[in-house]
């Protein structure tokens, strides 16, 4: 039993470094999570590239943590608009290509992150990113000046309109009226 144990060990230690080094061949946009389509890939030196597809990934850490001119904490439903937004900034002001740091967390992740001064752990990994700016709602952000972990004010910067979708099999109105009173209703 110990010699198979010690064998696996073994074929782990020599395949673990050639799993990473095939990595380096993946197409960028063939990088898991699907979502991200390799474009959220921030680092201005990404160095040694040792990821195991679906084994290590942290989606929602992005860019260089080491040395950021900005650092973002954004509510996690904007993942999906980060990556352009990001490089759009980066066009616009070219000294920061390469040197924005952003993580899309649950804002109730993020703030918890916020009281422990910026520092967050994956895993074995532990680093600290205090942020510059925490993208979230109105009130959360709010909250946290006041208790003195942010500095104000805290400025408004999108809203929205919501709209709930139902099959058209099923009318909204016959469906939500018992739990909605509200605007209008799409089907």
């Amino acid at each position: 039993m110990r010699k198979a144990t010690l064998a696996t060990a073994l074929a782990a230690a020599l395949l673990l470094p050639l799993a990473a080094q095939a990595t380096e061949r993946v197409q960028r946009n063939s990088i898991f999570p699907p979502w991200q389509h390799g474009e959220n890939n921030d680092a201005a030196q990404r160095g040694l590239s040792f990821t195991v597809p679906h084994l290590d990934d942290l989606a929602d850490f992005h860019g260089g943590v080491s040395d950021p001119k900005l650092v973002l904490y954004v509510g996690g439903n904007y993942f999906f608009a980060m990556a352009p937004l990001v490089a759009a900034f980066e066009q616009q002001h070219p000294a920061f290509k390469g040197r924005i740091y952003w993580e899309t967390l649950p804002p109730g992740v993020l703030e918890k992150q916020i009281e422990a001064g910026g520092t967050v752990t994956s895993g074995n990994m532990t680093w600290t990113a205090k942020p510059d700016a925490y993208l979230a709602g109105l009130k959360k952000v709010q909250n946290l000046i006041d208790r003195g972990l942010l500095t104000g004010p805290a400025v408004p910067y999108v809203t929205n309109s919501l709209a709930i979708m139902v099959r058209p099999a099923i009318p909204a109105a016959s469906r939500l009226s018992p739990i909605w009173r509200g605007p209008t209703f799409m089907s």
